[in-house]
């Protein structure tokens, strides 16, 4: 807004200046209409891209600081105007976005975040006895000094998502602060891997079963 604002007033003193001056503005207006003109022809990209900026500013759909997906990048909005968006991805490259590409964003860190955990229990282990454990980590965890602040709710262990070769998936919710999930997540399934290996619970691992015949018979 002030880059505009100063544009508009540089424009209006230039015109004042001529007209005191004593040149005839008329001819100018003219020209710089036809000027304008054939310039919007040319940078109608530009038009659309400030336009989609100054909606996606007005909306507040993400400002710099955010954690966003757009397409097919994702990354840390570094630098924002109303023409373009620049993401710093996890590699540290700096990608650039005109705004006017930018039709479906996902924000990953608008008011809070949240930890979204596939876990696989073996087939061969107790699902109860695994289910009870993710429960009592999560609630040490968001009853700890350290990780009480960045927890906002209860953790949800929401129960068994998928029952395949691998074993019996269990899907947990934390709800945290902006920008915390991947904090929370990295110490929960520290702790987890500690817990279910004191309780003797095996992660689930793809399982394949071969046949050989001997004799007429599979093994």
């Amino acid at each position: 807004m002030k880059n505009v604002i100063a544009t508009i007033l540089i424009a209006i003193g230039i015109l004042a200046s001529l007209s005191l001056l004593g040149f005839d503005l008329a001819p100018l207006l003219a020209g710089a209409g036809i000027i304008s003109l054939a310039l919007s022809f040319a940078s109608q990209n530009v038009l659309k891209d400030v336009i989609n900026g100054f909606l996606i500013l007005l909306e507040d759909q993400f400002g710099v600081g955010d954690v966003i997906i757009s397409g097919d990048v994702a990354g840390f909005v570094e630098n924002m105007n109303l023409r373009i968006t620049q993401l710093r991805n996890e590699e540290g490259r700096l990608i650039t976005i005109p705004n006017g590409q930018i039709t479906v964003v996902q924000n990953l860190s608008k008011e809070w975040s949240r930890v979204d955990l596939m876990i696989p229990v073996a087939l061969d282990s107790d699902i109860d006895q695994a289910i009870a454990l993710m429960n009592e980590v999560a609630e040490n965890m968001g009853q700890s000094r350290e990780w009480s602040t960045k927890i906002l709710e209860p953790p949800l262990v929401l129960g068994v998502d998928h029952l395949d070769h691998i074993g019996a998936t269990v899907r947990v919710w934390i709800k945290t602060l902006p920008l915390k999930q991947w904090d929370v997540a990295r110490e929960y399934r520290r702790r987890l891997k500690i817990a279910f290996d004191q309780a003797q619970i095996n992660i689930g691992v793809p399982h394949h079963r071969f046949y050989y015949p001997i004799n007429n018979l599979l093994i």
